[in-house]
């Protein structure tokens, strides 16, 4: 089962790529939140790095797991 992980950035631009499996996906995320986000687009050589502190949020679609701790959110 793959996991989608979406890395958005303070400048409103999301990116996203595949892993294999969950534990992957949740890895990849705390690594991301630790070290910030490396991309290079198709076909070039270039790097661009995110710092954590550029990172706004870390999404893992298909990377949870059932819980007995589910939570809600709510507004003040």
């Amino acid at each position: 089962m793959t996991c989608r992980i979406s890395v958005y950035l303070d400048t409103g631009v999301v990116y996203e790529y595949d892993v294999d499996n969950p534990i992957k996906g949740r890895e990849h995320a705390a690594a991301i939140i630790k070290g910030g986000y490396r991309h290079t687009l198709e076909g070039s050589s270039d790097l661009e790095w995110f710092p954590p502190h550029r990172i706004e949020k870390i999404k893992v679609i298909g990377g949870g797991e059932s819980s007995q701790y589910a939570d809600c959110a709510r507004a003040t």
